[in-house]
């Protein structure tokens, strides 16, 4: 089931089959939500990683050629690797602890260069627990100028992929250590990192506020039009540290290929960007009903809102809201994608009444404005205001249903935690879940058409009220 993605068109035919009978539709609504999944697996400290790595390798070798494994492994191996690698079994310091890195280090080394030798049989290197022993000892160690085996440091908690290759704005010297450079020694980010040798798929993810885990994400999606019922028709597994945006574009080119487009999708902020939105109209047809992310400085300054600012595209200059132009802006990058940079004078700015509100510092600095291109920059404006208002407030009221989607499927079906090992496998219990969700609801419909339940006698009151005050 998990090979071809067989689970996946298995649902697509349960969804085609619900289609003809008239209880999905296409280009109706739809709402999609995501949540976390922890992999079968238990954390590891990086210690423990190295560690139970080698042992699985190990593990492997002594099953497929125990005499060729005999003639590398040397006897402390036997009291070092020979039962599961625990953190309360490790040395104690930070001395010690370094110094066992090293050894281990060492150790699995040692097996890859007998791996390497020309007369090694080569069944022994197709393994699958050697293949992730190459993979993790190039992420956790690396030679010297000397030729000395090191252990790599960890990385910086700022560091982002996304940044990599990309220069700063900023005119300073680069620190010595490289950020975020991935040439420097130290361990890769989270969604390159593997952090346990039985699921190298599997990776960690942090939430803020929310949670911390490793394994992976589901993305469902549900039909949500009136009078119709609930039915997940797409679901999508990925690696925990991929963020929603990036899955969006995925989830509309699956259901196109389903012939399910929706004509209007919900979702939550972390699907939604402007230039999301722009591709799903654009090449979708799909409107997207979401909350767009405000701007997260603006705090910083209470006075003015970048939207304050009135845009001359033709002319490329803003105007504040004081009347003063801006220079022609200049174009630059901002996370790889093309962004305008507008840069007031600072002998203007130094002379406005009203400066610290709107540049938000105390010093001499003109006031600075990052613009979208000007498709996308319209559609982050308009979107903006429109969630502002009591009616897009009410239509997006309807996405909360796939809250209890989650809540069904994690409580009622185990969704939360993984039955299997590796995406594959894990996307396939998470297709038969929804596919499981799909038919007992159905089964709970109820095969007459009864009318809706009138309102209660204080909901009455309530409605009563709010007309009189209308």
């Amino acid at each position: 089931m998990a090979e071809g993605d067989r689970a996946g068109r298995l649902l697509a035919v349960m969804v085609d089959r619900l289609a003809a009978a008239g209880l999905v539709k296409a280009r109706g609504r739809q709402r999609t939500d995501s949540t976390h999944v922890l992999a079968a697996v238990r954390a590891l400290s990086r210690l423990e990683l190295v560690g139970e790595t080698l042992r699985a390798a190990l593990e492997e070798l002594a099953a497929v050629d125990p005499d060729w494994l005999g003639g590398i492994v040397a006897p402390e191996w036997a009291r070092r690797y020979g039962r599961p690698v625990r953190y309360d079994r490790l040395p104690q310091g930070a001395d010690a602890r370094q110094a066992y890195a090293l050894t281990v280090g060492a150790d699995g080394m040692s097996v890859l260069r007998a791996l390497a030798d020309p007369a090694t049989p080569q069944r022994l290197r197709r393994g699958g627990q050697v293949d992730i022993l190459r993979r993790v000892w190039v992420r956790q160690y690396w030679y010297d100028s000397t030729g000395e085996l090191r252990w790599r440091e960890p990385k910086q908690t700022k560091d982002r992929n996304s940044r990599c290759g990309v220069p700063r704005r900023s005119t300073s010297t680069p620190s010595a250590s490289g950020s975020p450079d991935p040439e420097s020694a130290q361990v890769p980010w989270s969604g390159m990192e593997i952090v346990s040798p039985y699921d190298p798929e599997a990776h960690f993810s942090h939430k803020p506020g929310k949670a911390k885990w490793i394994g992976y994400k589901d993305h469902q999606t549900e039909t949500c039009d009136d009078l119709m019922p609930r039915v997940i028709v797409h679901v999508l597994t990925t690696p925990a540290p991929e963020q929603d945006v990036d899955a969006l574009d995925r989830v509309h080119t699956a259901l196109k290929g389903q012939g399910m487009l929706p004509a209007e999708h919900l979702v939550d902020t972390g699907y939604l960007t402007p230039r999301g939105i722009h591709r799903a109209t654009t090449v979708h047809g799909v409107t997207m009903v979401g909350p767009v992310r405000e701007d997260s400085r603006a705090g910083e300054r209470p006075g003015f809102a970048k939207d304050d600012f009135s845009i001359d595209w033709e002319a490329m200059t803003a105007t504040c809201p004081q009347g003063i132009v801006s220079p022609p802006w200049k174009p630059t990058l901002a996370d790889r994608h093309p962004t305008i940079s507008v840069l007031f004078r600072r002998s203007a700015c130094r002379k406005c009444a009203v400066r610290k509100r709107c540049t938000g510092n105390a010093d001499d600095r003109g006031r600075h404005l990052l613009l979208l291109p000007r498709p996308l920059q319209e559609i982050q404006t308009r979107a903006r205001a429109e969630q502002k208002t009591p009616e897009w407030k009410a239509k997006y009221a309807m996405r909360a249903g796939c809250e209890a989607t989650v809540s069904e499927t994690v409580r009622a079906h185990g969704l939360r935690h993984c039955r299997y090992r590796g995406l594959a496998t894990t996307h396939m219990q998470h297709v038969l879940t929804a596919a499981g969700t799909n038919i007992i609801r159905l089964s709970q419909q109820s095969t007459t058409d009864r009318p809706p339940r009138p309102p209660e006698h204080f909901q009455q009151l309530c409605q009563t009220l709010a007309a009189t005050a209308a």
